[in-house]
């Protein structure tokens, strides 16, 4: 428990991470769950901001939540959209492959920074609600700082993979940079997933199969286990240079990338209504 001034924190863990907080104070107690808090739906009591102050507080948190979301829809679009040309059109795709990972950096790095200014685990969070952004910070008991952080580098191994992809010639070359950061970038989407699970599971305001959380988590599983198996056939063979499984790797590609356009849609949902929740007054204590 720490204190703040005549506040007190209390936090409810699950292991090392931190997934509630208890504010005690003198007119009873508040409880913070850490993915609310981290999507700016929550001010803190202890600041007792006026309607103005947290109408101006909520509107700069939302302008990063809506390019998070927008950035990594047209990311998934330009990774899905390949599955569904012609060969004729297949000198393109390593292009379009290349531009989708750009997308897809830019978002989880906004999605990064979010982390990192609303971490629950951070008692500052309780003294100030001012909208600035510290760009680099440790929090290794935030759940969604840990599924952002890991996520961020799965992206830039996709960038190596994808930009590796217009330039590698032998089959060596392609297995190292082009098939080799493709498996870890895929392990890192596997990992972010299960930071984001646990984050969420325990929060008992997320129904399974009701609230859209539960299904962004879920739907961005999928989609990586599609990537994982579209990157496990996908290595080259040392005799011709060919991909082992060329139409399972495209396939499991394509599904992957069609949930994660998925996932990325529901965050704007998650975001209007959340907005109408605050608009209507559910999230004030």
């Amino acid at each position: 428990m720490n204190g703040l001034g005549e506040h007190r924190l209390e936090y409810e863990t699950v292991g090392p991470f931190v997934t509630h907080v208890w504010l005690h104070h003198r007119h009873g107690s508040d409880v913070y769950t850490a993915r609310p808090v981290r999507k700016g739906v929550r001010w803190i009591r202890p600041m007792m901001l006026s309607k103005e102050e947290q109408a101006k507080y909520v509107v700069c948190v939302k302008r990063i939540n809506y390019w998070v979301a927008v950035l990594f829809m047209v990311g998934a679009f330009l990774f899905t959209i390949p599955g569904f040309l012609s060969d004729s059109y297949s000198a393109y795709f390593d292009i379009i492959f290349c531009c989708g990972s750009i997308f897809f950096t830019s978002a989880a790095y906004l999605q990064l920074i979010e982390s990192i200014n609303k971490d629950i685990t951070n008692p500052e969070l309780f003294r100030t609600q001012r909208c600035h952004w510290i760009r680099i910070a440790w929090r290794p008991k935030n759940l969604g700082y840990l599924s952002s952080v890991v996520q961020f580098m799965g992206t830039l191994l996709f960038n190596v993979n994808c930009v590796a992809a217009l330039f590698a010639v032998t089959p060596v070359e392609k297995n190292i940079s082009i098939w080799l950061p493709g498996m870890l970038g895929s392990i890192c989407f596997l990992l972010s997933c299960a930071f984001a699970w646990l984050e969420i599971y325990r929060d008992r305001s997320i129904k399974a199969f009701r609230s859209e959380e539960w299904w962004i988590v879920w739907v961005n599983i999928v989609g990586s286990i599609a990537f994982q198996i579209s990157s496990s056939v996908a290595f080259y063979l040392p005799q011709t240079g060919d991909v082992f499984a060329p139409e399972m790797a495209s396939g499991y590609l394509t599904f992957g990338g069609g949930c994660f356009f998925i996932g990325a849609f529901l965050l704007r949902v998650e975001d209007i209504a959340d907005t109408r929740k605050f608009i209507g007054g559910e999230f004030v204590q």
